[in-house]
């Protein structure tokens, strides 16, 4: 039997005690402020990195070459006969095509999964291929499997942002409609569409409508699911993290893995503090 090595970038929100516990190689994305770069998680803490942005606001960048380089060979060197490096959506982050690149070194021994997803969402994906990889899954149905999955959009992350000012600040909206949304009041909830770009699936006024309105949108899209990976994050706002996680106590509780977290650094970087988000994996 073929034994598989797991890597997945930080921007896919895998809580950092998940690594070991789920045999998974970190892929560390870099955070940039003026004065200093971090390693996503490894260098700076999530407490920390907030306190940093609320002063600055810094920029991310993919790892080198020689750093992936470097993760892959060790997942050989400890005995696996092949690889899969899962990222963020390739439409938000260089790491996928950069792996794929490095990939091409390996003789089709590393594979590289796009999970067209966000945060955790798409951090689901390692718990998935870990899932897989124990049942004796080789590295091609692992990829064939979450592909699938992937394309009938079983795993799903939802936002509720309450400041516009980094996804301005950093492109992911037009300054003109990002200007208009604030002084409206205007709270979208970001997602992923199915190639993996994200955009405001809904748009309400004030945080508390945004809040309810993702409470509904999980409770539907959860109905009648018996099987699932489910998480509840935040950007530095416990209030509304308890808010959500109340309100889902039940569906909390129904999770075969259930996560909750800060959201990672490479991610707050373009939304903010203050967000409250819900991913869902169903099996």
């Amino acid at each position: 039997m073929s034994k598989v090595g797991l890597i997945i970038d930080t921007a896919c929100d895998v809580p950092k005690e998940a690594y070991e516990k789920l045999n998974v190689a970190m892929l560390p994305l870099w955070v940039h402020f003026s004065d200093k770069s971090y390693r996503d998680i490894l260098d700076i803490e999530k407490g920390e990195f907030y306190e940093l942005l609320d002063k600055e606001f810094p920029k991310t960048s993919t790892p080198s070459p020689v750093e992936i380089k470097d993760i892959v060979d060790k997942e050989f060197a400890d005995g696996a006969d092949e690889v899969i490096i899962i990222t963020l959506s390739s439409k938000l982050s260089g790491a996928n095509n950069l792996a794929n690149l490095i990939a091409m070194d390996y003789d089709g021994k590393v594979k590289v999964f796009d999970t067209k997803n966000i945060a955790i969402g798409a951090g689901f994906y390692a718990y998935r291929a870990a899932e897989l990889r124990d049942e004796g899954h080789s590295a091609d149905e692992i990829i064939k499997i979450m592909t699938d999955d992937r394309d009938n959009m079983k795993s799903k992350t939802y936002f509720a942002i309450p400041e516009l000012t980094n996804l301005i600040n950093g492109g992911r909206i037009g300054k003109v409609q990002g200007v208009i949304g604030q002084f409206l009041n205007i709270k979208p909830i970001i997602t992923c569409n199915m190639d993996g770009v994200y955009y405001a699936i809904d748009k309400v006024r004030g945080f508390s409508k945004a809040q309810k309105k993702l409470i509904e949108r999980i409770k539907e899209e959860l109905s009648g699911v018996k099987d699932y990976y489910l998480a509840i994050c935040h950007g530095a706002n416990p209030e509304a993290f308890n808010l959500v996680k109340e309100a889902l106590k039940d569906e909390v509780a129904k999770a075969k893995v259930y996560v909750e977290e800060q959201i990672a650094p490479t991610l707050a970087v373009h939304t903010g503090r203050g967000l409250v988000g819900v991913a869902y994996y169903k099996l």
